[in-house]
């Protein structure tokens, strides 16, 4: 259950000046059933999971290389 917050949070809403190409290549990454809202909050989580990726990958190399130079 939502609380009042939540409700009335989810209830505004913000204009966003957008170019028409902008707008335009939003639309192709989503479906005929999903709103820009949607297709804005799929492309960050998207981005956010990359990032998240690129960060483990970096600490993981990082972490081998200090291996191997203790190693040498």
């Amino acid at each position: 259950m939502k609380s009042n917050d939540e409700e009335s949070n989810s209830s505004l809403v913000t204009c966003v000046r957008l170019s028409k190409q902008t707008r335009d290549r939003l639309a192709q990454l989503g479906g005929k059933d999903q709103t820009f809202d949607d297709i804005v909050n799929v492309t960050i989580d998207e981005n956010l999971q990359n990032k998240q990726l690129c960060d483990d990958e970096l600490e993981e190399k990082m972490s081998r290389d200090e291996s191997e130079e203790k190693s040498s």
